[in-house]
């Protein structure tokens, strides 16, 4: 599973650093420091290009994981911080693979918002 897999990373892949991000450059002259978001996708390519996988990219997790939120039930002032996103529209690009249920909640949530925001 995957807090296994983090685990094994922490414990024998990730340098040493006083750095808080969990993911960070393990060599050259940035080691220890935060990965980027280009970093990240430059170990995508390189790994898709070495398995010959066509798809695949980082923005495919961040999807992923803002649409399990909705399918789960995630109060959307919830999912909208966890995605560090500031407005509350942008969290709707995640909703929409999730059940009718949810989006019917996610819609009636967005208008007591914006009720409350005039």
């Amino acid at each position: 599973d995957v807090a296994s897999v983090i685990d094994v990373y922490l414990l024998a892949e990730r340098p040493a650093s006083d750095s808080d991000q969990l993911f960070l450059v393990a060599k050259g002259t940035h080691r220890g420091q935060g990965l980027t978001a280009a970093g990240l996708r430059t170990i995508f390519r390189y790994h898709r290009d070495l398995t010959g996988v066509a798809g695949g990219h980082p923005h495919a997790l961040r999807h992923t994981f803002g649409t399990v939120l909705a399918e789960a039930g995630v109060d959307l002032a919830v999912m909208q911080a966890l995605l560090g996103h500031a407005h509350v529209d942008t969290t709707a690009r995640y909703v929409h693979l999730a059940p009718v249920h949810v989006k019917g909640e996610f819609d009636a949530a967005r208008e007591r918002i914006r009720t409350q925001l005039h």
